[in-house]
């Protein structure tokens, strides 16, 4: 099957969770999303303003 360069990156990033959870509990598993999830809102919010500042 041919694999695209998206769909390369969608499996290591696949392989790259599945190897820092392995092992983990539900609970710690569900953290690790949560925590992930913040992290991500943050930076986004970051990107947000220095789009802004870069516009004005």
């Amino acid at each position: 099957m041919f694999e695209t360069s998206a769909m390369k990156e969608l499996h290591r990033i696949q392989e790259e969770i599945y190897e820092e959870t392995k092992g983990m509990t539900p609970e710690e598993f569900i953290r690790y999303f949560e925590e992930t999830a913040k992290k991500v809102e943050r930076e986004l919010e970051e990107l947000k303003k220095k789009r802004k500042k870069e516009i004005i």
